[in-house]
C-alpha cells in the first residue's frame, strides 16, 4: 500500500479483548516498524465487560465518534454479546454505524474469539459478523478466525490466559498482527516480534513464534 493511502486516524471502541495487553498499541508499534507510524494517530475507548449496547450510550464513546475524521472507527462487541442476543447487537451496531458516518468515517468490526471451552461458537459468531457487516458495508477484522486457524495448527499454542477467556501476550500479538493486515493490505510477515514503547517493553517473541502468528493472520485475512 502506498504510505499516502495507509489509515492515519484509528478509534477502538472495546473491552478488556481491546485494552489487554494493549492490541492497539501493539498494532500502532507494527505500523512503525513497517515505515507507517508517522501517519497514525490511535485513541481507544475500553472498559471491562460492556459491548456494544455500553459505547451507544457512553458520553466518551460518543464525543470521540464526533470528535474527528477517523478512518476507521472499531466495534467490539462482548465476546458472548452475539450468541445471546444477536438482534439486540444488530441494533445497536447500526446505531453506531449511524454515528460513524455523519463523520464520514467507516465502521470496522473486530471479531473477536470465543472461550477456549466453546470453540464450536466461533463459526456463529463470524457468522453474524459477516451478516451486520454486509448490511452496512462495514469493514470486518477477523480476529477470532486468526486464533481459531493457529489453534488448528497448532493446539497447543498459548493463546488463552488461565481464565481461559482473555488472550495471552501471544494472543494479542495475533490481534495486532491481524489489524496491521486488514488495514495495511500487506503481510505483517518479517516485522519484529519484539516491541516496546518509549523503553518499556510490550513483548518479546521467538522469530519462529511471531513468524508464525504473522502468516497465521495474513493467511486468515487473504481468505476473509
Amino acid at each position: 500500500m502506498n504510505r499516502d493511502q495507509a489509515p492515519r486516524q484509528l478509534l477502538f471502541l472495546g473491552n478488556s479483548h481491546t485494552y489487554t495487553h494493549n492490541v492497539p498499541k501493539l498494532m500502532l508499534k507494527l505500523a512503525d516498524a513497517a515505515g507507517y507510524r508517522d501517519h497514525l494517530r490511535i485513541e481507544m475507548n475500553a472498559e471491562s465487560r460492556v459491548g456494544l449496547e455500553w459505547h451507544r450510550q457512553n458520553s466518551r464513546s460518543l464525543k470521540l465518534i464526533s470528535s474527528g475524521k477517523w478512518d476507521y472507527v472499531v466495534l467490539q462487541e462482548r465476546s458472548r454479546g452475539v450468541l445471546e442476543d444477536k438482534n439486540k447487537m444488530f441494533m445497536n451496531a447500526r446505531l453506531l454505524d449511524e454515528e460513524i458516518g455523519k463523520t464520514d468515517s467507516k465502521t470496522a468490526f473486530y471479531i473477536t474469539w470465543v472461550s477456549r471451552n466453546d470453540p464450536g461458537m466461533q463459526k456463529t459468531i463470524t457468522d453474524a459478523y459477516h451478516e451486520i457487516s454486509q448490511e452496512l458495508g462495514a469493514t470486518l477484522v477477523p480476529v477470532g478466525c486468526a486464533w481459531e486457524n493457529a489453534l488448528i495448527a497448532n493446539p497447543d499454542l498459548p493463546l488463552y490466559e488461565a481464565d481461559g477467556r482473555h488472550a495471552t501476550i501471544l494472543g494479542a500479538y495475533l490481534a495486532a498482527c491481524v489489524f496491521f493486515a486488514v488495514f495495511y493490505g500487506v503481510s505483517p510477515e518479517g516485522l519484529p516480534g519484539t516491541l516496546s514503547d518509549q523503553g518499556i517493553p510490550l513483548c518479546s517473541l521467538p522469530t519462529s513464534q511471531s513468524l508464525f502468528l504473522q502468516r497465521t493472520a495474513f493467511e486468515t485475512v487473504a481468505k476473509a
